[in-house]
């Protein structure tokens, strides 16, 4: 495989390596923004008026824990963030996590928690624990993309597996790519759970012949 189609590759990908019909106690759900301001976090609800807000592991950072109250109205769980220390305060700047500044309103819808405010899908962790994939749709066609996996310390635990196929497709219309012949958009968090479903919210990427 040449470099500049495995850059392409890399480059895409990496756009995403940057986890009901209520809320479930003690389960992890894995919040993922649909920006590249805000980070992706975890939030474990603790029971019916506590939930924990938890950064993702990155190599030689601390993870970042802060407890919220929070209630249930009319089916939408409201986090409050009015009782917050200001030391709490600047933890939660320092990790990309500002929305939390204010009160955060979280909709039902099946499995997944969102959050339209600020534009955050929230997930079962466990539904991509094992592996979780970025799609590529190329002119209609479907592929799938093996992500990174890291451990607990954030480090790369195991390399993905190139896709053999996408490869090929992305080889067929290379020199097309390189002279801008396709439309390309990216797809992530809740744009890509409200255009594509639960299952694709780790990302999908779309190309499309101009």
């Amino acid at each position: 495989m040449k470099k500049p189609l495995r850059i392409l590759i890399t480059l895409l990908i990496c756009l995403f390596a940057s986890e009901s019909y209520s809320q479930e106690y003690n389960k992890i759900y894995y919040g993922i923004v649909s920006d590249s301001i805000s980070r992706n976090h975890y939030l474990e609800f603790k029971n019916d008026s506590i939930v924990e807000l938890i950064s993702v592991l990155r190599h030689m950072q601390p993870q970042s824990r802060t407890s919220f109250s929070y209630s249930v109205e009319n089916g939408i769980i409201i986090i409050n963030s009015k009782k917050l220390k200001p030391k709490n305060t600047e933890e939660i700047k320092q990790y990309g996590f500002s929305q939390f500044l204010s009160n955060i309103q979280l909709g039902t819808e099946g499995k997944a928690l969102i959050d339209k405010e600020n534009k955050v899908v929230y997930v079962y962790l466990d539904d991509f624990k094992k592996a979780h994939y970025t799609t590529y749709i190329i002119n209609g066609e479907e592929f799938k993309q093996e992500n990174l996996t890291t451990n607990s310390y954030g480090l790369v635990k195991r390399e993905m597996k190139m896709n053999r196929k996408l490869k090929r497709k992305l080889r067929t219309i290379k020199s097309d790519l390189e002279k801008e012949k396709y439309n390309i958009v990216v797809y992530k968090g809740l744009d890509a759970y409200l255009k594509f479903g639960y299952d694709k919210v780790m990302g999908v990427i779309e190309l499309e012949r101009k």
